[in-house]
């Protein structure tokens, strides 16, 4: 199955952190750049990039949050995924127990009839917990998917999965074009 990486691209609410904008800093794949609660028992919620899978059947999510511990003991922070109506909302309680960023991950399959719209709404929200700090270096969530059936080639690099119709005839019909199959 294809997978899609979706990552922050907008910051909803930002607690006590550093580093803002922190979807910036969240969504670009370098230990270099992170954010952390300046205090205890803070809370960001990002949203997420939009997808562009129109007529896709959604299987399953797993969202990676790379963190690691700052002080003595273990940190703590719960993540949560959720779309705007909340078909998904799911929620995982994290022990950072690494001194050096580590991928925690959580994931679950989608809701029969998630689409691309309500996968366009996806948002992060994490909050740190237990009076600890959490050093955040990335977020990201890859979804599993069926692209759509028909047509099976690219065209203009615009990917087949994002092809519904051409000329009003739905690709599932088209077999050939201009004697190409």
């Amino acid at each position: 199955m294809p997978t899609v990486t979706i990552r922050p691209d907008g910051d909803t609410a930002v607690g006590g952190f550093s580093n803002a904008p922190i979807n910036a800093v969240l969504s670009d794949s370098n230990d270099a750049t992170f954010t952390n609660n300046t205090s205890q028992n803070q809370t960001f919620i990002v949203s997420l990039d939009d997808v562009s899978l129109s007529g896709a059947t959604f299987n399953s999510w797993n969202v990676t949050v790379r963190a690691k511990k700052g002080g003595k003991g273990n940190a703590s922070c719960n993540a949560r995924l959720f779309d705007s109506s909340f078909a998904v909302n799911s929620v995982s309680s994290l022990s950072v127990t690494s001194s050096s960023y580590f991928n925690y991950q959580f994931g679950a399959s989608f809701p029969g009839g998630f689409s691309d719209s309500d996968a366009d709404t996806l948002s992060i929200r994490l909050d740190t917990t237990g009076g600890t700090q959490v050093f955040i270096a990335e977020i990201f969530v890859t979804i599993d998917y069926t692209g759509v059936s028909g047509y099976g080639h690219d065209v203009n690099s615009l990917a087949s999965a994002n092809i519904g119709k051409v000329n009003t005839v739905a690709t599932a019909n088209i077999g050939k074009v201009n004697s190409v199959d």
